[in-house]
């Protein structure tokens, strides 16, 4: 398991590396230091601002979807573990903060591993939808073949399936959870030692999956989904305005959609890399410089410092949580 756990920590670090190597390759690194250095701290305090507001919206919207299953659940309970996810997440490969999130706040929560685990899958495919959709909106004002079609066919594809699964779990849910429980109560199965605790998992992992089946409730997750989404493209705004990057409104947009889709290649440790070539590539698409694009990138990407500071603080070992 260590040489498996290294292999997978070089491997990030490899692809990470890849796509640092293609974001500066012909990059004046005096130019995009300089763009950087003009970078006012009233604009960077207004992004930290947006990006602290839209994580306080994720964490309401995460909140709102236990609490139907926990009842009593408070606010503040969601917010170290939503924090502390985050922060290992901008540290290590394979989205590990998410495992974290699932397994090790099961008490402060109130809620079993399947439970969260669903309330994830929930969140990653709305969002995936919402993001794929400012992507596809900001794609209108470009001509056809700016971006490679190897992008844009993937993030179609992301986002067809993300789609298909919202539909499943709307629709399906309930005949797919009684077939699984029907499986486990026949005969050949019925009275293992497993089936129960199998069933019970199955249970829990639909209860959350099936929770946006209710029209009133996905109208409020949706919202507070779109309001957090508002916030992060308003970052991308605010950090192009102060950049000067003159690409108009749906370059900083597109910028950041193709930044945010992009970590879901969850290979490169924080993102690093891959989050930053998308983003600089988003902007570049509409004329951009490439040294502004690329301080562009890295100073949206620089925002997740104070946030992983912040949520590495959240870990008390001395509490137990699970």
């Amino acid at each position: 398991m260590t040489a498996r756990r290294w292999l997978r920590v070089l491997l990030g670090v490899a692809v990470g590396g890849v796509f640092v190597w293609l974001l500066a390759r012909g990059v004046d690194a005096e130019g995009v230091g300089g763009a950087l250095a003009g970078l006012s701290f009233a604009s960077m305090s207004l992004a930290v601002l947006l990006v602290a507001c839209g994580a306080a919206v994720r964490i309401t919207r995460w909140w709102a979807l236990l609490r139907v299953l926990a009842p009593g659940l408070p606010l503040l309970a969601c917010v170290r573990p939503y924090l502390f996810a985050w922060a290992v997440n901008n540290l290590l490969p394979f989205r590990a903060g998410d495992a974290v999130r699932i397994l090790a706040f099961r008490t402060s929560l109130r809620s079993p591993a399947m439970r969260v685990l669903g309330t994830l899958v929930v969140e990653r495919c709305v969002d995936v939808v919402l993001v794929s959709t400012i992507f596809f909106l900001a794609l209108l004002g470009l001509p056809k073949a700016v971006l490679p079609g190897a992008v844009v066919a993937a993030i179609a594809v992301l986002a067809g399936l993300a789609m298909v699964g919202m539909a499943l779990m709307l629709a399906f849910l309930p005949a797919f959870e009684g077939f699984v429980l029907g499986l486990l109560e026949r005969p050949q199965l019925a009275g293992r030692r497993w089936t129960s605790a199998l069933a019970d998992h199955a249970r829990q992992l639909a209860a959350a999956l099936g929770l946006l089946r209710s029209p009133s409730r996905l109208v409020a997750y949706g919202g507070l989904s779109m309001l957090a989404w508002s916030c992060d493209v308003a970052v991308a705004l605010v950090l192009a305005a102060a950049l000067e990057a003159n690409v108009g409104a749906l370059g900083p947009l597109l910028a950041f959609a193709t930044g945010t889709l992009s970590m879901t290649i969850p290979v490169a440790p924080g993102h690093v890399g891959t989050f930053d070539y998308f983003a600089a590539l988003g902007l570049q698409a509409y004329g951009a410089v490439r040294e502004t694009a690329v301080a562009f990138a890295i100073a949206l990407h620089s925002l997740w410092i104070p946030f992983t500071v912040i949520g590495l603080l959240c870990w008390f070992p001395r509490r137990t949580d699970r």
